[in-house]
Order: structure tokens, then C-alpha cells, then sequence
């Protein structure tokens, strides 16, 4: 159990940001702090139960079913991460270029990043791409798009394709629509269904609970196999993510249910191709 202090969600506190990406040169050290139901990571070809005290992992994937409350990690350079129900998302993404360096990449669900004043925290996803230096935002990504809440501070948003940058004042919200067709809209205030689906642990201000474990090593138990269902939504994700993971699920290709899966999905990911059915090499001519 943690103590919480229930704020409003839409009190802010303006400050400065400045804009444009700053990548670190290694990742910060990253450990899950609190938990409040059950939830999962998988690391390598495994799939552990997380705990509080878990050290992370560049390249972790987190995954935090329906039926769990909060999974929040916390960094030692004092930004923090919460994680809501029916999430994934991957720590320290390997992306290259224009969006590398950032803190996580939410492949669905909910995010809210708080950064210290100074410090530039980023956060990309299939929709939106943020960052906020001092600020707390909170990002949603549902069927019908995805809506960004500047909590606190400024926050910068801009499209994973390119084009000009967006710069959020605190208490606007910015929602891009699914299928790319209409044109995002900015807000004001949040929206009602935005309020609604709210997680309540996301209006908590938690205190930070990262010396608790600084000296205890806790380790992820095993949380049965790593199945085909449980990869499928990453190997199914945008070209880049697939293309920067496909040696990290090349191995589990080799077993049979993780095959049928990778088969059966083919046109979702057709990099998969020449490493299931490699062509014939070529015969020396005689």
C-alpha cells in the first residue's frame, strides 16, 4: 500500500520548456517503483511477473492488462513514468534518427510522464510523438485515435511522420483522430469522454518511492512461456519498431505455435518472409 495525496487534475503550473529533441547517450537507470495489481515484462524470450523494486532494462516491454490499476517506474534523474490499465509500451526504444533517445515508446493504452524542472523527458507512439522539460502530460491511445493532456507545463507534439512541431499550453488537449484522414483538434480543457476514461490513479500525486530500492535487488519470476499472443501486437507494430526487434523474436521462430502465428499473420509483417521460407540458394553452374 502507498500513500497518495488526491490533487485536481487540472491544476497547472506553467513553465518554460525548450524545444527540440535531446538524446541521452545511455538510458537513465529506470525501476519499478509501485504496482497496484498484476502486470507483466518481457524480457528477451521470456515473460516475468513484475514486483515493486524491479531493476529495468533498455528494451523491456511492459505489459499491464485491463484489470490492473498502475504500473509506475521511476528514473534516477527524477522523471516518472505511470503506466495505466491495458498498456504496452517498451523502455528506451531503439529508433534511430529524428526519434532516438527517447524515454519509452507507448504502443497503446495510457502514459502520464512528469519530468523535473531542466530535465527533457520524450515519449513516442504510433499517433503522437511528446516531450515536456518540467512539465506532466498524459497521453491516451484508444480506437478512435489518441488525445495528449498538458497537465502541467508546456509539452511539444509533433506527428512520427515529420511537420511542424506543436507546442501545448497547460490544460490544453490535442487529439489526432484514427485513420489519418481528419485533421487533429486542439482543446482548451480536456474533453468529457477524456475525463471519463481517466485512470483514478492517474489524479493521485504520488511520493517518489525510488530510495526504498536503491539498495535491494529484486528479481522478475517467471511468468510462464512467451507465446506468439503475447509478442504478436509488437511484431505487428509500425515498420520501424519491426524492423528495429526483428532479431529480438528470430529465435522463438523456431518454435512450432510462435511459427503458425508468424505464418498465419504474414501480411502484417512481411519482413518475416525470407526468414520463413529463406529462397533456394543458388546452384554453382555446371
Amino acid at each position: 500500500m502507498f500513500v497518495t495525496r488526491r490533487i485536481a487534475l487540472c491544476t497547472v503550473v506553467a513553465m518554460g520548456v525548450r524545444t527540440g529533441p535531446a538524446a541521452a547517450a545511455t538510458p537513465p537507470t529506470s525501476v519499478l517503483t509501485t504496482l497496484d495489481g498484476e502486470a507483466f515484462l518481457l524480457r528477451d524470450s521470456a515473460r516475468l511477473a513484475l514486483a515493486e523494486g524491479v531493476a529495468l532494462k533498455a528494451d523491456d516491454l511492459f505489459d499491464v492488462p485491463a484489470q490492473a490499476r498502475l504500473a509506475r517506474l521511476e528514473q534516477n534523474d527524477g522523471v516518472d513514468i505511470a503506466l495505466g490499465p491495458d498498456t504496452r509500451a517498451l523502455l528506451a526504444p531503439r529508433l534511430a534518427g529524428a526519434r532516438g533517445g527517447a524515454r519509452l515508446y507507448l504502443l497503446s493504452g495510457w502514459l502520464k510522464l512528469s519530468a523535473p524542472a531542466g530535465t527533457r523527458a520524450r515519449v513516442l507512439s504510433p499517433w503522437l510523438d511528446v516531450s515536456t522539460a518540467g512539465g506532466t502530460v498524459v497521453l491516451w491511445l484508444h480506437a478512435a485515435g489518441a488525445s495528449l493532456f498538458a497537465e502541467a507545463g508546456e509539452a511539444t507534439v509533433q506527428r512520427p511522420a515529420g511537420g511542424e512541431a506543436v507546442v501545448l499550453q497547460p490544460g490544453e488537449l490535442f487529439s489526432v483522430p484514427a485513420g489519418g484522414t481528419a485533421p487533429p483538434e486542439r482543446a482548451d480543457r480536456p474533453s468529457r469522454a477524456f475525463l471519463g476514461a481517466l485512470p483514478r490513479t492517474f489524479m493521485d500525486k504520488l511520493p517518489s518511492r525510488l530510495a526504498r530500492w536503491r539498495d535491494q535487488a529484486v528479481e522478475p519470476q517467471a511468468a510462464g512461456a512467451l507465446s506468439y499472443a503475447h509478442a504478436q501486437p509488437w511484431i505487428d507494430a509500425e515498420p520501424a519498431l519491426r524492423r528495429a526487434y526483428l532479431a529480438r523474436w528470430r529465435p522463438l521462430a523456431r518454435q512450432p505455435e510462435f511459427r503458425r502465428g508468424l505464418v498465419s499473420g504474414l501480411k502484417n509483417h512481411p519482413e518475416w518472409g525470407p526468414i520463413l521460407s529463406p529462397p533456394e540458394p543458388r546452384r554453382p553452374p555446371y
